[in-house]
């Protein structure tokens, strides 16, 4: 049987943090989440029969907004509903994004585990207190250090820890203390971003005000993202992907595969999906979500069906993210041409810019080409349709 990944949407947060861009709503009504999740498990129940002995479940990754800011009891049921619904494998890979001062003390993560999570991503974001509040974060450093040694008690041996970097002013010492924090928590897995602010968001509007280019590049921010590479491949992590490092054995699978560009199916409001060489989005309105799925159980609002052109862009901007690049044979299987008959003029361009390598089996973004990512990536497109 095929693989296919998960991916569930749980968009309620305590507060949305001010650079925040994705689907989410903030201290809403228990009613409300409890009709979304009614309409969640509803919604993962309508595919049991396009997937089940088509499909084996390898990876799931709850996200949001913030899925244990819901009642534990929400996510057991989720969970149970997934294991009722679909063939998840028996070592499959399920994650949940956490928040530190959402339900996550020991009994609540016992909780987790005991459901069938086996990976937490915990958003610590800085250890600078003062910077959290100004970017609207609803945690301490300390709610943080006591979700981290909550979730080790409970068992959690794979464990990411997610930082933000590149805000206006951030304290470069500040931002230091908190990469050797992190290296001292001996967690499995760190996802380091670098801040791309959405127009629609609070923080953008107030830089704007305050007179700051938000897309003038930030060199500042270069060498904070050279610092972090530096230090946790120092400490023992490896850098697999643009923003992600992991100690050996645990590289987050989910991830992969989206990198990989391999099929998953999205549940809940404003997910996406990716199957039989088509995207679908489902709505991005809440209550739009509802309806849809008590009307038909589905609240897909767009198809993207993608032509062999679009699909071996895709792959080389996927798998440009990761730090091995891609594979050349792999890409001749998938598309029945060679890599370098189809972009003869873009690869030796790039070449000659030294933004990528290759070896003839693999292509890959150089140092420079990591901090220029985008622009080698852009070169591969016909058309923008990114």
């Amino acid at each position: 049987m095929k693989k296919i990944s998960l991916y569930i949407h749980v968009p309620f947060c305590k507060k949305k943090c001010s650079y925040c861009d994705f689907v989410s709503y903030e201290n809403v009504e228990e009613n409300l989440i409890d009709q979304y999740f009614q309409a969640l498990y509803e919604e993962i129940r309508a595919y049991r029969t396009l997937l089940n002995g088509n499909y084996t479940v390898e990876t799931i990754f709850i996200g949001g907004g913030t899925p244990n800011f819901v009642a534990v009891e929400y996510i057991e049921k989720l969970m149970q509903v997934l294991f009722d619904s679909f063939e998840v494998e028996k070592d499959a890979e399920i994650t949940m994004e956490a928040n530190p001062n959402g339900h996550s003390n020991k009994e609540e993560m016992l909780r987790y585990k005991k459901a069938g999570i086996n990976r937490l991503s915990l958003g610590l974001q800085s250890a600078d207190d003062a910077l959290l509040k100004e970017i609207g974060r609803s945690h301490c450093f300390q709610d943080f250090q006591d979700a981290f040694a909550a979730a080790r008690q409970a068992g959690f041996d794979n464990v990411n820890i997610d930082l933000i970097f590149g805000f206006f002013g951030q304290d470069r010492k500040a931002f230091e203390d908190t990469v050797q924090y992190v290296v001292q928590t001996q967690c499995e897995h760190v996802s380091a971003y670098s801040l791309k602010l959405g127009e629609e968001t609070p923080l953008y509007e107030t830089y704007m005000e305050q007179g700051i280019d938000v897309e003038e590049e930030d060199w500042e921010d270069r060498e904070m993202y050279r610092y972090v590479c530096r230090e946790l491949e120092e400490n023992g992590y490896e850098q697999y992907e643009l923003s992600n490092f992991a100690k050996k054995g645990y590289l987050c699978k989910h991830n992969t595969n989206y990198w990989d560009t391999k099929e998953y199916i999205g549940f809940g409001v404003a997910a996406h999906s990716y199957k039989d060489h088509a995207r679908f989005f489902n709505t991005s309105d809440l209550e739009q979500y509802l309806e849809d799925i008590k009307r038909n159980a589905s609240a897909i609002e767009e198809i993207e069906q993608l032509n062999l052109q679009k699909r071996k862009e895709e792959f080389i901007i996927m798998g440009l993210r990761k730090t091995k690049g891609f594979e050349v044979d792999d890409y001749t299987r998938r598309f029945g041409s060679d890599f370098f008959a189809d972009y003869e003029k873009e690869t030796a361009y790039l070449i000659e810019a030294k933004l990528i390598e290759t070896d003839k089996k693999n292509v890959w973004l150089t140092e420079e080409g990591k901090d220029f990512a985008n622009i080698a990536m852009m070169e591969f497109i016909t058309e923008i349709n990114y």
